[in-house]
């Protein structure tokens, strides 16, 4: 079986990722950044923290990218000014 890519723009970079992939990980594929604190991959995903908000592109607020799975199209701002606040 074989696994679908999902294209996303990670701060006006374009990535291929595996279907599955968190914006978290997509980053670090892009080898962009993201802080982090309640996240680790061997654990089950908590998003408690809030750390690692990042901005997406038709998201009425800032979302946690540890939690939130990528789409086709995304487009994810990780140093926009909402992000930074």
């Amino acid at each position: 079986m074989l696994l679908q890519n999902i294209n996303v723009t990670i701060d006006g970079k374009q990535v291929s990722v595996p279907k599955g992939t968190t914006v978290l990980q997509a980053c670090e594929t892009a080898n962009v950044v993201v802080p982090r604190f309640c996240y680790h991959e061997r654990l089950s995903i908590a998003g408690n923290c809030r750390m690692c908000l990042v901005e997406v592109a038709k998201s009425p607020k800032l979302v946690a990218s540890c939690a939130m799975p990528v789409a086709e199209g995304m487009d994810v701002k990780t140093n926009s000014n909402l992000v930074k606040k």
